[in-house]
């Protein structure tokens, strides 16, 4: 009896422990309520990430409402470091306030949903370029249109940018840019060179302020942020032939801006019913015809699109060249 008594407190005592609920993970909020939170609060989030390590160690994120800064050594933080632009998240970290940046630190937790997400900027002409630059767009990645010069602080023209320097937009006040030192080699800011006709140039706003109010600041990523033509794929270089065949050639073009490869043909410029498509966004686009006919004359649309639209250039005549064809069945 004894015996039994005994089994029955320690089954009991071990079922008591079993229930002891360890930490729960806070349930999954928008940013927007996250931040509503405030430092030192614990929370979970799923956003998409903005940046990777052109920004050294901080991830900005955003949904479709609001944006949040991240910030975590990689050597502690497993995978961390290989996150970058377009990586779909879950986090879960503790909120805190650094020099007015709302953000977190520490990172407890994080696991990569998806990749290749594509972001949506905030877009703004640079007339009212002003008007963003306030808490309720900190970390959200927003693109100022219609950019014709970065200026320094003393309004002298930037034609080589610098690491860890600060711009104007147009010259602007209240629209100061600043390049990290971090965004380096041949697709970073640092020594690159602005546009000299007008751009778009793309950044994560953030904000250094020691006071804790104002001290906005634009952060563009890459040199690729500094976007001419809209963004559209816009042709550089018309479509040509090479490597032709008499049942084949293959299409080749360029574009400004990455966009995919879309090739439209027929044998008449108004009936062009065949076509082929590759999806890789790039610049230097290439695409090979099969399967036609021998000395004849098609006509070839091409076109491109990415996530700002499409660019086409009217049809052109291609020829494939001469050759005896095939015939196929039973002679007469």
């Amino acid at each position: 009896m004894t015996k039994l008594l005994l089994f029955a407190g320690l089954f009991a005592g071990f079922a008591n422990a079993q229930a002891t609920p360890g930490p729960a993970t806070p349930p999954v909020l928008t940013v927007k309520a996250a931040r509503a939170l405030g430092a030192g609060s614990t929370v979970t989030v799923r956003a998409v990430v903005l940046n990777g390590t052109e920004m050294g160690n901080i991830r900005y994120i955003q949904d479709a409402e609001a944006g949040l800064a991240l910030y975590a050594q990689p050597a502690k933080l497993p995978g961390y470091g290989e996150l970058h632009a377009g990586d779909s998240i879950q986090v879960t970290g503790q909120l805190k306030l650094y020099n007015g940046l709302l953000e977190m630190d520490p990172v407890a937790s994080f696991h990569k949903l998806a990749g290749g997400v594509r972001l949506r900027a905030l877009k703004v002409p640079v007339a009212q370029a002003n008007t963003v630059f306030d808490e309720a767009n900190e970390s959200r990645l927003v693109e100022i249109t219609g950019v014709t010069r970065l200026a320094t602080p003393a309004g002298t023209a930037a034609t080589t940018l610098a690491g860890n320097a600060n711009y104007l937009l147009n010259g602007q006040t209240g629209t100061l840019v600043r390049v990290g030192a971090a965004s380096t080699g041949p697709a970073g800011l640092v020594d690159a060179t602005p546009p000299t006709e007008p751009f778009d140039l793309r950044g994560v706003l953030s904000q250094y302020s020691p006071s804790g109010t104002g001290g906005y600041q634009l952060l563009p990523r890459l040199a690729s942020d500094m976007v001419l033509g809209g963004g559209l794929p816009r042709l550089t270089e018309e479509p040509v032939p090479v490597n032709v065949s008499p049942t084949g050639f293959t299409v080749v073009y360029s574009t400004l801006n990455p966009g995919d490869t879309r090739v439209r043909y027929g044998l008449t410029a108004q009936d062009l019913k065949e076509s082929r498509t590759d999806a890789a966004l790039t610049t230097h686009h290439s695409l090979t015809l099969t399967d036609l006919i021998p000395g004849t004359t098609y006509y070839v649309e091409v076109s491109s699109r990415n996530a700002s639209g499409t660019e086409t250039a009217p049809p052109v005549p291609f020829i494939t060249s001469g050759g005896k064809r095939v015939r196929v069945g039973t002679k007469n």
